[in-house]
């Protein structure tokens, strides 16, 4: 349940232009576009000042002017001072993408979108920082940093000779949140089943965020396809479970015992809404006391017509995160991705596709597969990639942490900078 802020990523090869450089090359059709964003790399600073010359009047009705004041200082003081732009690539003259680095030798990526008339910005975009490495002992050192009770990071050469080019407790079974749903769409493309079929939304399958079919009304058709894509690209709850019931949970258990290490943690294979009435309310208990699946599944039944109550959810903080859950060990997750790259379902490929995660075009990634989850106290991150060279990698990280809340921001930096080594494939 990954916040979208860091989920939609569309970069082009950066073309690593100095001002002038660009200047000249792009002529007066994107010079407004440029000159913005150099004015804004110079508010990023301890004391931003003038925003209005930067900003059209029309930004400040979705991030207020106190709120883009703090965000630009946090900029700098996270990052330093901007002391270069450049550019990755110009979408049109009104939209770019740009790299800014800084006097810490970090890169901070930025879309800008301004109006026609004075050049002023109506839409901008900041992405994690990352740091150019030299080595893959750099980029692990920070995973190896990263201070939370139990974390995986696998990155796998895959066809082939398969090689672990780095692994830490790459076998270990930890909870992965929205993850499980790679399980639901290698079940849809396992079995055959038709994108094209027209699924209805029903009052039963209807879940919380994050996602937004919940919303519509009971019986709104939307195709397989349709639902999957959303499930995979923005996480949608309640379109997984409507194609749990779809491709069949007990389908979806049985391709999870081919690629899952410890596939009796996640029988039965709960829903989301499933998994909400169940973890935070009073049935937690009871449910974990069941000593049979059978029992279980008649629990599940019973649990049809029970709403979920939003006054019992603790969103904020861990709860059950060892034993209400789904689970998976990196090394399963990079099979499952494996068996997505042998498979190459046009379909099941294209979904995977739609949202990258983190910025994949810098280092020219040919494909770039993805799906995260989080919660509280749980993330999990896993790409399947293949690069220029035309070499499949898979890159999986998880971080589980029982008393407190994983640093998302932090988590996303680290992995930015490991994408981009592999990216290079200098190991």
């Amino acid at each position: 349940m990954l916040k979208a802020a860091f989920l939609l990523i569309l970069f082009c090869n950066p073309a690593g232009f100095s001002q002038e450089t660009e200047k000249k090359e792009n002529g007066g059709k994107y010079r407004k576009l440029i000159v913005t964003a150099w004015k804004l790399s110079s508010r990023i600073s301890p004391d931003p000042q003038k925003l209005n010359y930067v900003f059209d009047k029309s930004f400040f009705n979705y991030l207020s002017r106190t709120k883009t004041t703090a965000l630009l200082r946090e900029l700098y003081e996270e990052n330093g001072a901007v002391v270069d732009v450049s550019t990755v690539s110009l979408e049109s003259p009104r939209q770019g993408n740009f790299f800014f680095r800084t006097d810490r030798d970090l890169t901070i990526p930025v879309t800008i979108t301004i109006e026609e008339g004075k050049g002023r910005i109506t839409g901008l975009f900041f992405r994690p920082s990352f740091k150019k490495s030299s080595s893959l002992a750099d980029v692990t050192a920070g995973f190896e940093k990263l201070n939370y009770g139990k974390k995986a990071l696998l990155i796998k050469k895959l066809g082939g000779i398969e090689d672990n080019v780095y692994a830490k407790n790459e076998n270990e079974s930890l909870a992965i949140g929205s993850a499980f749903k790679l399980y639901v769409l290698a079940a849809l493309a396992r079995n055959e089943l038709k994108w094209d079929k027209i699924l209805k939304i029903s009052p039963e399958n209807k879940s919380l965020p994050t996602g937004r079919s919940q919303f519509l009304p009971d019986g709104s058709p939307l195709t397989a396809f349709s639902l999957a894509s959303v499930m995979i690209s923005e996480s949608d709850n309640t379109a997984s479970d409507i194609l749990i019931d779809y491709a069949g949970r007990e389908k979806v258990e049985k391709l999870m015992s081919e690629y899952n290490s410890r596939p009796e943690l996640n029988v039965p294979f709960l829903k989301t809404n499933e998994l909400f009435k169940i973890k935070y309310s009073t049935a937690a208990n009871e449910y974990l006391s069941l000593k049979t699946v059978k029992k279980k599944r008649k629990f599940l039944e019973k649990l049809k017509k029970t709403k979920i109550n939003l006054r019992s959810l603790k969103l904020g903080e861990p709860v059950h995160i060892e034993d209400l859950e789904w689970f998976a060990s990196q090394d399963d997750l990079c099979r499952l991705m494996d068996y997505f790259r042998k498979k190459n379902d046009k379909y099941a490929n294209a979904i995977l596709s739609l949202n990258p995660g983190l910025d994949v075009k810098t280092s020219g990634f040919r494909f770039a597969g993805f799906k995260g989850g989080s919660e509280p106290g749980v993330i999990s991150l896993t790409w399947l990639l293949q690069t220029k060279t035309g070499v499949w990698y898979c890159v999986g990280a998880a971080a589980n942490d029982r008393e407190k809340l994983i640093e998302e921001k932090e988590f996303f930096s680290v992995m930015q900078n490991i994408l981009n080594q592999v990216g290079s494939e200098s190991f």
